[in-house]
């Protein structure tokens, strides 16, 4: 019981720490790129354009898009 009490506290501190597995970091090579450049290039991305409605399910093994008025890339993020 005492151990199963650890992995809940440990789990609930590495959520808070921001962890993410989406691996966003890999992708901020993009950022300031047209969208069209991310075409392809993962099956679980979420692109988000301007005046897009989002749900709030939380996926943070999704790799979110943030496109700008200009069509480039803005930012990604786990989410």
């Amino acid at each position: 019981m005492r151990a199963l009490l650890i992995c809940i506290v440990l789990s609930g501190c590495a959520a808070q720490t921001g962890q993410t597995t989406c691996n966003a970091d890999n992708w901020r090579a993009l950022i300031g790129q047209p969208e069209e450049a991310l075409y392809g290039a993962l099956g679980n991305l979420r692109v988000i354009r301007p005046r897009t409605d989002v749900t709030d399910d939380l996926n943070p093994d999704r790799l979110n898009a943030v496109i700008g008025e200009d069509g480039k890339i803005k930012e990604f993020g786990c989410y």
